[in-house]
């Protein structure tokens, strides 16, 4: 690979994250003031809650979920769909499905 091709390539990787750090900071502009399943208000300024709770995007759709609606998702989960391979497993902080 030339100079030339390998400056190309460089160039096309930046613009390509610099895209999708751009649409992520507009999906966080869309987060929900309050958990999409019991309603309880979010603080965006407190560090805590933004620790704790959970942030899910699916095809453009922000949901955001309290800790204790997590918990009850995974031992519903657990419970009813362990063995389902559709079944999604939940992880700390955020998830992408694209």
């Amino acid at each position: 690979m030339n100079r030339k091709q390998r400056r190309a390539l460089e160039k096309k990787n930046r613009n390509t994250c610099t895209e999708n750090f751009s649409d992520k900071i507009s999906q966080f502009n869309k987060l929900p003031e309050q958990c999409t399943t019991c309603e309880e208000q979010f603080d965006r300024q407190d560090r805590e809650m933004l620790q704790s709770w959970n942030v899910v995007v699916r095809q453009e759709v922000v949901r955001l979920f309290c800790p204790e609606c997590i918990d009850k998702a995974k031992q519903v989960l657990e419970k009813y769909g362990g063995e389902n391979e559709r079944s999604t497993s939940f992880v700390h902080g955020s998830q992408e499905d694209t």
